[in-house]
């Protein structure tokens, strides 16, 4: 959950200064725009992220198997 929230703020304080650079091109309700798209860019990432931990995690008992197998 820490990292989902780290993600979050990263992408919510990217998001923001893209908006003060931007803001002209976004009509109203502009920070609620800016929040749900930081939302959706945490989530993406913290799943790519938890998918890459669990991908290496998978290697590792392959190797090990694999090392097992062979002594």
């Amino acid at each position: 959950m820490k990292e989902f929230v780290g993600t979050f703020f990263a992408c919510l304080v990217i998001c923001y200064v893209a908006t003060f650079f931007f803001a002209y091109l976004i009509l109203e309700n502009i920070w609620i725009i800016v929040t749900l798209i930081a939302l959706f860019l945490s989530v993406l990432i913290t799943i790519f992220i938890k998918q890459e931990t669990r991908i290496e995690e998978l290697e590792k008992r392959v190797e090990k198997l694999l090392n097992n197998k062979q002594d």
